[in-house]
């Protein structure tokens, strides 16, 4: 497994200047933040990735066992941003009296290759504590999300580090890098995201308020599409699922009930779910009201999920 990473970074170091999804893995037994301090410190830590590294955020996320970054950078500083944010991360869990990262934590960098694309990864990532079922997009602290076409951000406010001594940011900061003077820093928050994230991309590809929350909320085959790319699984609940279902009718059926179409329409329905949205059998079947093994059935069918 060293290899590959290794082999993965050298290829990451030969990308040029560029978008993109920056992921770390998903630490099974463990976590990156336990503590509301450590969060606190997460969100300065990535502000310094923009200073330290030259990159630029467009939205972020951290959640307990890893985190999401949409950057402009070159494979270099983001691989150089990893090895800065995982010794950072360790050294703050160790002080803590917490497990260290482990050796072989990893990330994944997917490139971004439109603005088609960027959206989507956008959209991924402001989803994410919303996939999680940890709160609305707009109410999770730990990222960007809560600031876009929002009044919050002016409502929490922090300290500013112009108005702050040298001393006292080197303390916030662990860093001796300079800070700007507009960045305010929170008592419960840390470096408020306003400071460093560059919204300038995000109000171009969605120029409206409406735009974004619709994309946030009903735009699910983004969400599947980043998920397959990132190599995740994407969760729908049973809300979301029963959305599908109707688009799905409202689409390829006329607005048809499901119970006015025959078996190999459902079974055509069945491939879909299983196939496009990557449904588990269980739910496929809650929501179209029959068995597991009838769906199991149809799945192992070479004639069902095809349309003719």
């Amino acid at each position: 497994m060293m290899g590959h990473h290794r082999k993965e970074r050298e290829r990451y170091q030969t990308w040029e200047k560029g978008n993109y999804h920056f992921i770390t893995d998903g630490w099974k037994e463990g976590m990156l933040f336990h503590t509301l301090g450590q969060y606190a410190y997460g969100m300065v830590l990535i502000g310094l990735l923009t200073l330290k590294f030259g990159i630029r955020i467009f939205s972020f996320s951290l959640m307990s066992n890893h985190l999401h970054i949409v950057l402009e950078g070159t494979g270099r500083s983001c691989v150089e941003a990893f090895n800065y944010l995982r010794q950072k991360i360790t050294r703050r869990l160790v002080q803590d009296g917490y497990p260290p990262v482990p050796d072989d934590y990893w990330f994944k960098l997917v490139p971004i290759e439109s603005d088609q694309q960027l959206r989507k990864e956008i959209i991924y990532v402001d989803r994410n504590a919303f996939e999680w079922q940890i709160c609305i997009p707009s109410g999770y602290p730990w990222g960007s999300a809560y600031l876009q076409y929002s009044r919050i951000g002016k409502m929490i406010a922090g300290t500013r580090a112009g108005d702050m001594s040298k001393r006292k940011l080197e303390e916030l900061t662990g860093s001796r890098i300079p800070i700007p003077p507009h960045w305010e820093f929170h008592p419960t928050y840390g470096l408020l995201p306003s400071s460093f994230v560059d919204y300038s991309a995000f109000y171009r590809l969605f120029p409206s308020a409406k735009d974004y929350q619709s994309r946030l909320v009903k735009d699910y085959e983004s969400y599947v599409a980043v998920a397959k790319a990132l190599d995740e699984v994407p969760v729908f609940s049973d809300e979301e699922a029963g959305d599908i279902l109707r688009n799905i009718l409202r689409d390829l059926y006329e607005g048809r009930r499901l119970k006015e179409l025959g078996n190999n329409e459902k079974g055509q329905i069945v491939g879909v779910l299983a196939k496009t949205y990557l449904m588990p059998v269980s739910q496929i079947a809650q929501i179209l009201s029959m068995s597991e093994r009838l769906v199991q059935q149809f799945l192992r069918s070479k004639d069902y999920g095809k349309f003719h």
